[in-house]
Formats: C-alpha cells, sequence, structure tokens
C-alpha cells in the first residue's frame, strides 16, 4: 500500500469512528461525517491538502526554510479548502485549524512529515518534511492525485461577475473577495486576455527534463546541514508536481490557465507549480500555442533572452575583446572584480550569442543542459529554439516562433517611486533616464552603506568582502525590499538569512548582530542614493496617518485622562483577575466599571476612518484594511498529543503603525499592477505576466517595449503626482495639514529614450 493510500485510510478510519453527537469529538472530523458524500470525496480532500503542504514547503523565507512551513497556518489553508469542499464556508479560524489538523496528524502518523516546536513565545509548532515525503512523486499512485488546478483546455469565456467555475472549482476573481465591480474596467479586460492566452507544454523540453532528472534533483541525503536537507527534499516533491502537471498536458495543442487578483489588483495564476510565474523549471516548460512567424528584430531579442538566461560573468582582466563597452573602466569605478552578461549593452548580449552560437546550436540539437547556466531550462529552451530555426532555414520555410521572450523591469518599486518624485538621481539608477551601461542600483546602495558604516569590526570584515558578495548578502534584498517599506528589522533578519544561505556567515564570519547594525545603515544609504522616494514614501506615511486620525480618551469633565484613569484601570485588572472576591470588592469593580465608562474616545486629528481605499489607473477599487492584532489560542490534537495553536486575528481597532507601514508599498504595488494590466488592456497579441516581467513572442517584443514605455510615460506624466495620491487617499482636505514632497526635475518621456527601462 502507497503512503498515500495510508494517509487517506487514515482519515477514512478516524471519520468513520467518530459519533457526531458527542461533544467532546473531533470537531474537525465530526465536519467530514457531516458531510453527505465524504467518503466518495476523501481522495480528493487528500489530493488537496497535500498539494497545499507542498506548496508551503516549496516556499522559503527567513522564518520558514524550505521543507518545513507553520503548521497553524498549513492547517487554516487546508481548512479553509475542504470547508469550500463541503460547502461549510465560512468556517472560524479555529474551527479551520481543527479540520486541517486532521490531515497533518494523517500525514504524521505515516512518517511523510514531523512536528516540532520551535520554543519560542506565542510561536507556532512547525511542520517538516521526513525523507519519505521526498520520494512521494516516485510513486504512480501519488502522480495520479497531481491535479491540474485553474487550467483548463476550453477557453475560458469573459468575466461576468466575481466568480469564475473551472473543473469542480469555483475561483474569485479578486481572492477571498465577492463584492461586485465592473467588468469592463481595464484591469478585468486584462485578465481576460491573459485567460484567452493558449499555451502549450515545451515537449522537447520536457523530454530533456525527463532524461536528466539528477540534474536538478538529488535523492541523496545532506547529513550536515538541516536547512539544505529541507530545501533538497521539498525540491524533489516539486519536481514531480510540475513535471506530472506537464505530462498531463504535453499532448494538448492549447491550454488556458485562470488568473486570480489580490486585494492590490496584482495577478496571479490560479496554478500553483507549473505556472508562468513559476521557477525556471515551470517557466521553461511553457511556450504559447499560437505560432507567429520569426523576423530579423525577433531574432535580436531572442539572442538577448539565450545571453540572459545563460548569464555568464568575466572577470576584470577577462573582458573578451568582441564587447563594444569600456567595462575595465566602469568595473573600477563601480569597485567591481566582474560582470556578468545580463549587466553589458544590449548590442554586447546579442554578440555574446553569436559568439557562443556553435555551443548553443549543439545544446539545442542533442536538447542538452547546461550545469553553468544560471537558467537551465529557460536556456535550454532558447537552444532548441534557435536549433529549429536553422533547419527552418535550411529547408526554405518560415520558421514559427512559439516561445516566450521576457522584459524586465529595473527595480520596477523604485521606477514608481522615481516616477512619482520626478527625482533624476533615482531615474539615472532604474533606467528612467538613458545611460550608457544600465546602472546597478544594489552596488550603488552597497558603496554608500561602506561610505556610512561607522562600525570599525564591521569595516573589517566588509574590507574582505568582494563587492559582488557586498551586492548580493547585504545590499540587494534589503534595497529591493526598502522600495516597500521593509524596515530595519525585517532587513536585518533577511540579510543574515541571505547571508547563511551563501556561508558569507563563515567565510566574513558575519553575524546576525552585524546584520541589524547592517541593516539601518542600508536604510541611511539607500535615503541617500534615493532622496526622492524618501520623501515619496514619508509622504503616504503622511496621509495615512491623517486619513485614519488620532484619538484620545477624555474623562467627563472633557480633560485628556492621566494617572488617575490609569491608576483605575490598573485597579480594574487586577481585581477582575483576582480570585475569591469579598462582596466589597465586587462592588469596587462595579463602581471601577462605571468610571471606566465614563471616559470616551475623541478624535483630536484627522478624519478617523477604519480603512484606506482608492481607485488605481487601472479602475480597480482597493479597500485596504490593517487591524491592530490580537493574539488568538486555541487547542487541537494531532496524534494524541495536545497541541496549542496561535494565530493573529483582527479586532476592531484600526492599526494607524500598520497603516503606516503598509500604505507606501500596497499603493505602489497597486500601481505596478496597473501598469502591466493597462499594456496588456491595449495590447493584442500573446503575453505572459509575472507583475514587472512581461513576455511575448519574439517578433512582438520591440512593440510590447514601444507600448510598455508609453503607458509608463502617461501614467506620470502629470505636473503633480502627488495630487492624485492625495485624492485618492484623503477623503476630507478641509483640514489637511500634510506638506507634499518638492518635485524633482526628471523628464519622465526620456523614458522613450532609454535603453533600460524594461530589458
Amino acid at each position: 500500500m502507497t503512503a498515500l493510500n495510508q494517509v487517506t485510510d487514515h482519515l477514512r478510519e478516524k471519520v468513520k469512528k467518530v459519533n457526531p453527537k458527542n461533544p467532546k469529538a473531533n470537531s474537525g472530523a465530526v465536519l467530514l461525517r457531516l458531510h453527505k458524500t465524504w467518503e466518495e470525496d476523501i481522495d480528493k480532500f487528500v489530493s488537496i491538502s497535500f498539494s497545499i503542504i507542498q506548496f508551503q514547503f516549496s516556499r522559503t523565507s527567513s522564518d520558514s526554510p524550505a521543507g518545513t512551513a507553520k503548521l497553524t497556518a498549513t492547517s487554516m489553508l487546508i481548512g479553509q479548502a475542504i470547508s469550500t469542499r463541503i460547502q461549510r464556508e465560512p468556517l472560524p479560524w479555529n474551527m479551520q485549524v481543527r479540520l486541517g489538523d486532521l490531515f497533518i496528524e494523517a500525514y504524521k502518523v505515516n512518517n511523510l512529515i514531523e512536528l516540532y516546536y520551535p520554543k519560542v513565545r506565542d510561536s507556532s509548532y512547525i511542520i517538516s518534511a521526513t525523507s519519505d515525503w521526498a520520494i512521494l512523486g516516485d510513486i504512480p499512485e501519488t502522480r495520479e492525485r497531481i491535479n491540474l488546478i485553474g487550467t483548463s483546455q476550453n477557453r475560458p469565456p469573459l468575466i461576468r461577475k466575481s466568480t469564475q467555475s473551472v473543473s469542480d472549482r469555483t475561483i474569485h476573481v479578486v481572492k477571498n473577495n465577492q463584492d461586485e465591480f465592473d467588468t469592463k474596467a481595464p484591469w478585468v479586460r486584462a485578465i481576460n486576455k491573459l485567460q484567452r492566452t493558449g499555451w502549450r507544454i515545451n515537449r522537447r523540453v520536457l523530454d530533456a527534463l525527463l532524461d536528466n532528472e539528477d540534474f536538478f534533483v538529488s535523492y541523496n541525503p545532506i547529513e550536515d546541514n538541516d536547512a539544505k536537507e529541507q530545501k533538497r527534499r521539498s525540491k524533489c516533491i516539486e519536481w514531480y508536481f510540475i513535471t506530472e502537471k506537464a505530462k498531463k498536458l504535453k499532448d494538448a495543442d492549447v491550454f488556458y490557465q485562470y488568473l486570480e487578483a489580490d486585494y492590490r489588483s496584482r495577478l496571479y495564476y490560479s496554478e500553483p507549480f507549473l505556472n508562468f510565474q513559476g521557477s525556471d523549471l515551470a517557466r521553461g516548460l511553457l511556450k504559447f500555442a499560437r505560432g507567429k512567424p520569426m523576423t530579423d528584430e525577433g531574432l535580436q531579442w531572442l539572442a538577448i533572452h539565450t545571453a540572459t538566461s545563460f548569464n555568464m560573468s568575466y572577470s576584470i582582466n577577462e573582458i573578451p575583446e568582441w564587447c563594444s563597452a569600456d567595462y575595465k573602466t566602469y568595473l573600477e569605478d563601480e569597485g567591481l572584480d566582474n560582470i556578468s552578461v545580463d549587466k553589458m549593452v544590449i548590442q554586447d548580449r546579442i554578440q555574446w550569442t553569436n559568439e557562443y552560437m556553435d555551443e548553443i546550436m549543439q545544446a539545442g540539437r542533442t536538447a542538452s543542459f547546461s550545469e553553468d547556466a544560471e537558467k537551465p531550462v529557460a536556456f535550454l529552451a532558447s537552444c532548441i529554439e534557435w536549433y529549429d530555426y536553422s533547419i527552418a532555414r535550411e529547408q526554405n520555410r518560415i520558421f514559427m516562433t512559439h516561445l516566450p521572450i521576457p522584459i524586465d523591469g529595473s527595480n520596477n518599486g523604485w521606477q514608481h517611486l522615481g516616477a512619482i518624485s520626478k527625482d533624476p538621481q533615482t531615474g539615472k539608477l532604474v533606467g528612467l533616464i538613458p545611460t550608457d551601461i544600465q546602472q546597478d542600483f544594489y552596488v550603488q546602495t552597497a558603496k554608500e552603506l561602506i561610505n556610512l558604516n561607522e562600525d570599525e569590526e564591521i569595516q573589517s570584515k566588509l574590507d574582505t568582502m568582494p563587492m559582488k558578495h557586498i551586492r548580493k548578502g547585504i545590499s540587494k534584498r534589503g534595497s529591493m525590499t526598502r522600495a516597500y517599506s521593509a524596515g530595519a528589522g525585517k532587513i536585518a533578519e533577511n540579510m543574515f538569512f541571505d547571508c547563511k544561505a551563501d556561508d558569507f556567515h563563515i567565510t566574513y564570519d558575519i553575524t546576525e548582530d552585524n546584520c541589524k547594525s547592517l541593516a539601518k545603515t542600508l536604510i541611511k544609504a539607500i535615503d541617500n542614493v534615493c532622496p526622492g522616494p524618501l520623501s515619496t514614501m514619508s509622504y503616504f506615511q503622511n496621509l495615512a496617518a491623517f486619513e485614519i486620525g488620532k484619538y484620545e480618551r477624555v474623562g467627563p469633565d472633557g480633560e485628556k485622562a492621566g494617572k488617575e484613569y490609569d491608576t483605575i484601570k490598573a485597579r480594574y485588572k487586577e481585581l477582575y483577575i483576582q480570585e475569591d472576591k469579598t462582596d466589597e470588592e465586587l462592588d469596587e469593580l462595579d463602581e471601577l466599571k462605571k468610571q471606566l465608562n465614563s471616559y470616551t474616545s475623541v478624535k483630536v486629528y484627522g478624519n478617523g476612518s477604519d480603512t484606506l481605499s482608492w481607485v488605481t489607473p487601472s479602475g480597480f477599487k482597493v479597500h485596504y484594511e490593517n487591524w491592530i492584532m490580537r493574539s488568538a489560542k486555541t487547542r487541537g490534537s494531532i496524534d494524541g498529543k495536545q497541541i496549542k495553536h496561535v494565530a493573529q486575528v483582527p479586532s476592531k481597532m484600526p492599526d494607524i503603525r500598520g497603516f503606516m507601514r503598509g500604505v507606501s508599498p500596497n499603493f505602489v504595488h497597486s500601481l505596478d499592477a496597473s501598469h502591466m494590466a493597462l499594456v496588456i488592456d491595449e495590447w493584442s497579441e500573446d503575453f505572459g505576466a509575472v507583475h514587472d516581467s512581461f513576455s511575448t513572442h519574439a517578433c512582438d517584443v520591440d512593440k510590447l517595449l514601444s507600448l510598455t514605455k508609453s503607458v509608463f510615460i502617461r501614467m506620470y506624466d502629470v505636473d503633480n503626482f502627488y495630487n492624485y495620491i492625495q485624492d485618492q487617499l484623503v477623503t476630507n482636505q478641509s483640514e489637511l495639514d500634510v506638506e507634499q514632497p518638492t518635485i524633482g526635475s526628471l523628464d519622465i518621456s526620456d523614458i522613450e529614450k532609454s535603453e533600460y527601462f524594461f530589458a
């Protein structure tokens, strides 16, 4: 009997034995037992839980590395998914958890996952993949359970309401939201176009993957590094999810994938794993179903894509003679000792492909992967495209290209912030202004960090690090996420995680405390490098503070509550929790409660809204909530062990600090989502969407690039974009006292001449 059959049998027996009338019965099992067709549906439920757990395992973060997941969050996701199928939605969070725990237990007792507690107050239990989980994908019965979600071989109908149906699943157009919307809005039209873009599996790439499994996954346990071992296990099963889904679609001439918008209108494919927003493994397997004739311009873009997919690096003393730009001087000025092809000028990216065409043709002919390629699957797909093109030329026939070719935004969050503030300093770094060589934003912030650092111990460590390692481990992620208002704590956490991933904590002795100090310095460095975006983020925060407002508690006399109120409150709390109260103490408690109730909250600043709302340029109505969270606890049971679940659940009080932290990143995300939606709305060809990376046929990239620039310019070609932000966020401006930042001198139309805006 296979492992997943054992999981199913465990669940079946547990549910069969439960007595729904017993108030002490397992509530998750009771919910399933009350579902009329639970016995017929149990296999499907296990498949759903299996996909959810693996999806959680495949995600990597500083507090939950690949191969691990937080128990409470995972149980809630399983509970939400199953409750929808058994028509018990919405379930309270504690019931979702207990329903999910039922499935988690079935995996645990069959040695597919382990459970441990990190011993941090109010933290969640962690589940981790065992070695048996890693081999699940190699079991035929498991493969049969890997289902396609949000994928159909029938062309989706146009969106007419807030939900869509695909197979036996209902998909919300906006995640977790059933509110009605204008189905003719640009963002909805964009989803329609994306959903009606036909895809096809790249069969030669899939065959090559299946013939070279050992190239991508290892079945040899890593004994001396738990984090890497967990990642290995997760990668094994992720491989099977992607390849098995691809095999199910291999013979389809065309299939379509559904999308969902989040609350900011960012679009995500509903299909997990095998979608165009996935890893190199997933993206490299997909091509457009519709072919288009290759053109000379298309060949240039194919060459660029081929070069950047391999992305070879050259040291400062080994710059090839065929390079047209003076990279040695550039590297010396930047303090770098090497340059990768994706940082070279466009012409040299094309030339790289020309120089290595023999090797490319050989790889395409034999369908061979390169160990040195940065994106081996995308690179092989490009090599096959070149080989097939050469055969078509030999046979004197038109070559029809199906390969999606991407153009990527250069630090997209900073591009939007730079455009809002019209800051030329930022614009130069992120491709809003033409430059001879593409600027490296992360190197600039790294150099300024070194300049600002005053810690001698840290400086001695930085002195031993090549700039490329400072860029990769110290400055890159923080510089990227600061555009979305990441704070020093989160930047430090991610920085140390990145340093550990590359063993910089060993090689250069970078410690967690070092990262805490460096994170604060990095924020100052970013502020110096990008002054316009800094003032813009502060402006967002101040507007949010005004719109949410400030309240003070006042007494019956109208005076602000002071020490007397604090004393009453403290005494009330003391008596309330005291056991065995006397009659006098009960009377005192009643009197204290009356006194507390005599105090009221009075708005002393701003509009006093509970939420922030705005309408994006693509017509999406954003409703942004941020409530003060409280810890909620519930008990569960897994394999006879009592489990304490701790979740953060919203109160009824708006979190002003949360709004101030979140308004800038959420507004900017809604702008980048609008930019993409408006581009797609005007686009008439096939399109692959990855937020700030747009893909189409090679022959259409020039046209797409031109439209991408045009839409962005139209979005920001206004005298004062701050007026738009203010009008969107502030419902009543009569008492608004927030000063707008100074607008810079950047000419947004310069984007037309920039080669590195999207490239």
